[in-house]
């Protein structure tokens, strides 16, 4: 991506769409846990395509004055009762009108796994990211391609320590 490009998409997402209150942040916690991830059934949406059958790592809306990484620990507590420690973040990357924010975490207990909120996920389980039978949503599945490799990184670091 050239530095025009760059420049256009800053002042398009950054600047024009927070002006007209299109660019909501999203957290998205990929939850490593003995070389998997966290995954949840997506939420029916017919706006962007997808279905209880569907996956994605667990995650939700920035609350407005709320930093991100409070975000992370109150999205993951509402959704998975767990507590997490935010290893890292990975990066950024755009759906529709959200900028969605990942981080790699990792679960302090275990023990307080489950389904909160029923009506909106039907299952939690622990996925490994290389089976290829995993039905992500689209953009889920196209985020943890691209950073596979950070993953699988910390993966290997965090089975060290």
């Amino acid at each position: 991506m050239n530095l025009f490009q760059k420049l256009k998409d800053f002042f398009y997402w950054e600047i024009f769409n927070r002006l007209k209150g299109n660019n909501q942040d999203v957290v998205c916690a990929v939850i490593i846990n003995q070389n998997k991830i966290l995954a949840q059934t997506a939420q029916k949406n017919k706006l962007i395509s997808t279905d209880d059958t569907q996956y994605v790592v667990p995650g939700g809306k920035v609350e407005p004055g709320e930093t991100l990484n409070a975000a992370v620990h109150r999205e993951i507590k509402e959704e998975t009762n767990l507590n997490v420690d935010v290893v890292k973040k990975l990066g950024s990357t755009r759906n529709n009108k959200y900028k969605l924010h990942w981080f790699i975490c990792v679960p302090t207990d275990l023990s307080l796994l489950k389904v909160v909120e029923p009506l909106k996920q039907k299952e939690l389980k622990w996925i490994d990211l290389e089976d290829k039978n995993v039905n992500w949503t689209p953009k889920n599945f196209e985020a943890l391609m691209h950073y596979k490799a950070k993953i699988t990184e910390a993966q290997k670091h965090i089975k060290e320590e």
